[in-house]
């Protein structure tokens, strides 16, 4: 495949910016780029972009569901429905994300994963990510109390049978054998991340200390500052503090006000900060749907997705997919675009170890790309090369 997309604001490296220019594709690559008046090959077939932004396509490392499906039916019908909705929303590679389960229900998410076949039109499945079952019960969100435990090293053997396909872990540094369980899953090349978790800060840092590089939805179902005698910090003050943690951020304007979004930004600065959509099977949906999250029911209601009632209720992730998480972080937030995009794009790559292939719009990276208006309109999904929309 051939194509020359021209007339576009080439959304670069934060450095960078955003440029006027053109992009050529070959065989799914990007082979050239031209910035500002250099003059595009001839005799190549045209796309006229019409001003509109040109962007790596996003790369979202926290997904459970969309449409009414979600990850733990373990299923090619579901995989297909999810991966095929987030790619029209432009994300063209997707970490498929667990909820507190039984062993045997994450075993069969991962053999899904091992043998799952792909397809055109859905986003690239980089893997699953292991949102718990090793959670603080203070802290567990949308997860099923009864499903939550302490790391057991017999469980994660038998997980690591599956470890090609595990991206990530999520657990909460404080329980009991969280700290070897960390050492275990860096040991066999797993990342690990904080999260659903009531850690002190010395508990945080001690995780940090042991192997974990990153913290789940920052400020969502986390220990944040406790008025005790004296005041103890918690794993969200550690997390912005530690330069070296990577903080996930759900910037659906409901999960995190826009003051919390700024600070974030000021505090860690785009390199640090990765957006995620956590969308669940309620993205998609109309308002009022019901759906699962494992086992718990749930709703979309006001532009979100709720669990339980009166005091039980809680979010269960999002219904919004990762782009809008973009225009919130610039509208909202006050980060650049080219920012926002690498928030969404070259920061989930380089947590994945696949910077060299996806990202960015650098010549020899796979031609993952998104074209989109200057009022937030997605008018193409390019997933090496291949037009997603027109696999729908």
């Amino acid at each position: 495949m051939l194509l020359l997309l021209h007339n576009a604001l080439l959304v670069l490296d934060p450095s960078l910016g955003v440029v006027p220019g053109w992009l050529l594709v070959e065989e799914g690559l990007i082979t050239r780029i031209g910035l500002g008046e250099e003059a595009p090959p001839e005799g190549v077939p045209l796309l006229d972009c019409k001003g509109d932004y040109l962007a790596p396509g996003l790369i979202d490392l926290h997904l459970h569901g969309a449409v009414g499906r979600d990850a733990m039916e373990a299923s090619e019908q579901a995989f297909g429905a999810i991966l095929r909705a987030h790619a029209r929303g432009g994300a063209t590679t997707a970490v498929l994300t667990t909820v507190a389960a039984t062993l045997p229900e994450m075993l069969a998410v991962l053999c899904m994963a091992e043998s799952w076949p792909g397809g055109r039109g859905m986003a690239r499945l980089a893997g699953i990510h292991l949102e718990g079952p090793w959670f603080s019960p203070k802290r567990r969100g949308a997860h099923d109390p009864s499903q939550l435990r302490d790391p057991w090293q017999s469980e994660i053997s038998t997980l690591l049978e599956h470890a090609q396909v595990i991206r990530r872990v999520t657990l909460a540094p404080e329980l009991p054998g969280a700290y070897d369980a960390i050492r275990t899953f860096r040991e066999a090349g797993i990342g690990v991340s904080a999260g659903h978790s009531d850690a002190i800060e010395e508990e945080a840092l001690a995780g940090f200390a042991a192997g974990i590089t990153q913290v789940t939805h920052l400020h969502n179902a986390m220990s944040s500052l406790r008025k005790t005698d004296p005041p103890r910090r918690g794993l969200a003050e550690a997390a912005l503090d530690e330069k070296g943690i990577l903080c996930e951020l759900i910037a659906d304007g409901i999960h995190v006000p826009p003051s919390l979004l700024r600070e974030a930004l000021e505090t860690k600065g785009w390199e640090h900060l990765a957006l995620v959509s956590d969308a669940t099977a309620g993205c998609g949906l109309a308002e009022g749907s019901g759906f699962r999250l494992g086992d718990l029911d749930c709703v979309v209601q006001g532009k979100a997705a709720w669990t339980g009632e009166g005091i039980g209720r809680c979010l269960a992730g999002s219904t919004a997919p990762l782009f809008g998480g973009i225009r919130i972080m610039v509208e909202q937030a006050g980060a650049t675009i080219s920012e926002a995009v690498a928030m969404a794009s070259l920061l989930p790559a380089r947590s994945l170890g696949m910077e060299k292939e996806l990202g960015s719009l650098q010549i020899g990276k796979d031609a993952d790309l998104i074209r989109f208006t200057p009022n937030w309109e997605i008018k193409d999904v390019w997933i090496g090369g291949e037009d997603v929309k027109a696999d729908i």
